[in-house]
């Protein structure tokens, strides 16, 4: 009988050993499969490589005519079959992996079909008996595919080769065998890791239990709180009292917080055990009774050492209580977390005494100022002004910096975590949490010192009354140390002082805006008063002015404030501009009021060389000049009145078109009637008018102005203008006649040389 007919061998043949769905170069979806024969094929032959697509055979080659050429990671598969070479991609790496071993040069079908099946991923199925029986039924198919491998073997006469293969077949046997023992012994032993699972479990459980109850006992019966009992009777006189206190008070804060690994709050599941809240109910006894005599204590201590700072007669003795009072820091931290009601009964205690205890001190250093303010010159002023803020200085920081750590106003400690650390928070609560401490300190440190701000007020108001320039001298020295540049202490930030210092320096301010707003109320008062007199001279408000801005320099030389002195300047020399221009004197021409007081402000205005007044000297200077020139005008006039309006006529006649040379021609104009004019004006004649100008200007001008020698000046170069040119039109329209004025320009000068030094 053929091998190919029986049903056996049929079924084989139809049996696929190894295969891959693979995708070919036109992207179609085929099978590549290793089957044991093939239809029509050679008897021996070991395999054909079938190609087939939606269960259609394309193309088969024989196995031992089918090479493999590559094999890649990223699942393209090469191989030559014949004269030909065909390349496809698979995904799956695990078929492809079976495929080229089943392709592999010199293996054996049967054994490659080994390979297979114990690399099978079925191996890892959890159920061992189901994977055993499979194994049974693949391991009978290829002992079918073995017997039909002899029996081609043993029909093609190849009797060496037949027992070549059925020594490699008996080893492999051994070799399945083995292994399927191992697997075997693998299933009946599952069993017993169960068992022992289910006692680990419950050995971890018990000592889960134990570790649980350890951190319970360790968070309920910490060693300070062993006896609970005479916890509130610890002596706090003492350091080591003190000490026991605290590591009892943080042990009892700790326990009734929850303990660390133990959920805390009021719902976790210990505390619905009995003994649990037994010992919670004893822990906030303990708690309300530390509370109580820590109260008691500190208290007692604030009032005794109250007292005996109300009876120190210096600032510096009554601050000597902050270092009798740090060492109980740490137990008003633990009351404002425990006992809030007692921290704030503490905290209104320390107020109320000690704001007396600094009111009065305060209180004393201002009337100690005021007193000396009276018996001190005007420049001393600033110097015991500076000494009462350094007082208080010292006194507001050093306190604020005691308040803080004492009583904590900087901490939140509800926040905190067990370990004292500050929780985390974002920048937005940070910042918004400063900003809330920092009103809990303004708030403490302004019910601390109620009074501070209005001594300090009511002092730079005694400044302000006792001296024109108290107000400014009191913001000079207010204002550098707002500025940072006075003071221990005036740069830092965050103290309360500084916004108190700030306070008193605006209060300083308004005194000088008021100071100065009197100043330019008063100046019509002055130009009244300057009616009253002889001459007019110079007003008393530009008087003030000029002392004024030596008193502002000098007060503000070391700096600030410049804007303020500015502005006080321009509004004061701009009222007086103003004020001068409407002034009015009986007495004197309002040219010669306008004159010398202009003069004046525009002295004391270019002495202060500050840019902002430049616009304010250019007027002063352009009014001086208006001034000046409109009283020479008016007052000097045309000594040779007579001689002017002579050739007045001869410039018309020459304006109407008649020649320089032809106007002696004319009666009006003639030489005669020339020589008769310069006749009434004589040398000495002249001079006498000059004298009496000199004692009309001397008469108006005044000596605290000292713009005599300015007119009489500016009243020569206005006279020898004229005099050159009437001399011009003479020597123009009667040339050659011999006429001449009566004085040259040199007996002008002599003769105003003269006058001037005769006067």
């Amino acid at each position: 009988m053929k091998l190919e007919d029986t049903a056996v061998i049929r079924e084989w043949e139809s049996r696929e050993l190894a295969g891959a769905d693979v995708i070919g170069a036109d992207d179609r979806r085929q099978r590549l499969s290793v089957v044991a024969g093939t239809s029509g094929g050679k008897p021996g032959d070991e395999g054909t490589l079938l190609l087939s697509e939606a269960g259609t055979p394309l193309r088969t080659w024989p196995l031992h005519t089918v090479r493999l050429i590559s094999d890649l990671p990223d699942g393209t598969l090469s191989l030559e079959a014949g004269a030909e070479t065909h390349t496809w991609r698979c995904m799956e790496e695990g078929a492809r992996r079976s495929l080229s071993r089943a392709l592999s040069a010199g293996e054996p079908l049967a054994e490659a079909a080994l390979a297979a099946l114990l690399d099978d991923e079925a191996a890892d199925e959890p159920d061992a008996e189901q994977w055993v029986r499979r194994l049974a039924e693949r391991l009978a198919r290829l002992d079918a595919l073995n017997v039909a491998g002899m029996l081609a073997a043993a029909t093609e006469g190849g009797g060496a080769r037949l027992a070549e293969r059925l020594e490699a077949g008996s080893t492999a046997g051994a070799q399945l065998g083995a292994r399927l023992a191992r697997y075997e012994s693998a299933a009946r032993a599952a069993r017993g890791p169960a068992a022992r699972s289910e006692a680990a479990r419950a050995d971890a459980s018990s000592r889960a239990l134990l570790a649980y109850l350890q951190r319970l006992y360790q968070w309920l019966d910490a060693p300070p709180l062993r006896d609970l009992d005479s916890i509130s009777e610890i002596s706090l006189a003492t350091a080591e009292g003190r000490a026991r206190a605290l590591e009892a008070a943080e042990a009892l804060r700790g326990a009734l917080r929850g303990g660390a690994g133990l959920v805390a709050g009021a719902e976790g599941p210990e505390r619905r055990l009995g003994a649990v809240r037994e010992r919670l109910r004893r822990l906030a006894r303990a708690r309300e009774q530390l509370a109580a005599a820590l109260a008691r204590h500190l208290n007692n201590a604030l009032i005794h050492l109250g007292n005996a700072a109300q009876e120190a007669a210096e600032a510096q003795e009554a601050r000597r209580h902050h270092a009798d009072l740090l060492p109980y820091a740490p137990f008003m931290r633990w009351l404002k977390d425990m006992d809030e009601k007692a921290y704030e009964g503490l905290v209104k205690v320390y107020v109320g005494t000690w704001a007396r205890v600094h009111e009065r001190s305060v209180r004393s250093a201002c009337e100690g100022a005021r007193a000396s303010l009276a018996a001190a010159p005007p420049e001393k002023a600033e110097q015991l002004l500076d000494e009462v803020l350094n007082l208080v200085e010292d006194l507001c920081n050093a306190e604020q910096d005691f308040c803080t750590q004492f009583f904590h106003l900087d901490v939140d400690v509800k926040s905190e975590s067990s370990d004292g650390e500050r929780s985390e928070k974002s920048d937005g609560g940070d910042r918004g949490e400063g900003c809330r401490r920092g009103a809990e300190t303004r708030r403490f440190m302004g019910e601390l010192f109620p009074t501070l701000e209005s001594e300090l007020v009511a002092l730079v108001g005694h400044m302000e009354r006792n001296e024109p320039y108290g107000a400014m001298r009191a913001l000079a020295c207010a204002g550098r140390r707002v500025l940072g540049e006075g003071g221990r202490e005036g740069g830092e930030e965050g103290r309360w002082w500084r916004a108190l210092l700030a306070a008193v320096a605006v209060a300083a301010k308004r005194g000088a805006d008021r100071a100065v707003a009197e100043r330019l109320a008063a100046l019509p008062d002055a130009v009244k008063q300057a009616s009253r007199r002889p001459k007019c001279g110079v007003l008393g408000f530009v008087h003030e002015l000029e002392e004024m801005a030596a008193a502002c320099e000098s007060i503000f030389a070391r700096g600030g404030r410049r804007a303020d002195l500015e502005r006080w300047y321009l509004a004061l020399g701009g009222a007086m501009l103003r004020a001068v221009q409407r002034a009015d004197h009986p007495r004197t021409p309002r040219a010669v009021v306008q004159m010398e007081n202009y003069h004046r402000l525009h002295a004391v205005i270019s002495s202060l060389r500050a840019p902002a007044l430049d616009s304010l000297r250019r007027e002063c200077k352009a009014r001086y000049a208006d001034a000046l020139r409109a009283y020479v005008t008016q007052y000097f006039g045309r000594p040779l009145d007579k001689l002017a309006q002579f050739f007045e006529g001869v410039a018309e006649a020459v304006a109407s078109g008649v020649r320089e040379d032809e106007v002696c021609y004319r009666a009006a104009f003639s030489k005669h009637e020339l020589r008769r004019l310069l006749a009434m004006y004589p040398a000495p004649e002249v001079r006498k008018s000059l004298h009496r100008l000199y004692r009309t200007v001397e008469k108006h001008l005044s000596e605290e102005g000292g713009l005599l020698q300015v007119v009489w000046r500016a009243m020569q170069e206005e006279f020898i203008a004229q005099h050159v040119a009437l001399q011009a039109r003479i020597a123009a329209c009667y040339p050659g006649a011999g006429l001449a004025l009566p004085l040259s320009t040199q007996d002008i000068l002599d003769a105003f040389s003269d006058i001037a030094r005769e006067h």
